[in-house]
């Protein structure tokens, strides 16, 4: 019987950066949806199977930190990668301090990522929890 590959949801306003870091996490063997939005995010079911989450900080309208509350809130914790374009000290320590299991700078380096993606999948967050 085959394994399912795990799911990692990545949310980006910037259409590139999502196809980008699509087609990286999927050559790692992953599954992957792309989210536009925080809102597309939480409208969408993915999230509810989703191993992962890959998270810009910084989204017009819901930025990533709210999304990442709003999906606490009501039990949807997903170990999260926090990414910005910012290398921002206060962003990074935002992300730690709310739980992110990482903070990377875009654009991701690619063996940066995939330590914290597998950092993210042997964590104490579980999905639903």
């Amino acid at each position: 019987m085959r394994k399912t590959p795990k799911l990692i949801c990545i949310v980006d306003d910037v259409a590139s950066v999502r196809r980008a870091l699509g087609r990286l996490i999927r050559s790692f063997g992953f599954e992957v949806v792309l989210f536009e939005s925080g809102r597309a995010c939480l409208d969408g079911t993915a999230i509810d199977r989703a191993a992962c989450l890959v998270l810009d900080v910084s989204m017009p309208g819901m930025d990533g930190f709210e999304l990442y509350r709003v999906l606490q809130s009501t039990g949807r914790s997903v170990p999260t990668v926090f990414i910005s374009a910012h290398d921002d000290e206060r962003y990074r320590q935002r992300a730690r301090s709310v739980g992110g299991v990482a903070f990377l700078n875009k654009p991701c380096d690619e063996h940066l990522l995939r330590d914290a993606i597998d950092e993210a999948l042997v964590s104490d967050v579980t999905p639903g929890s």
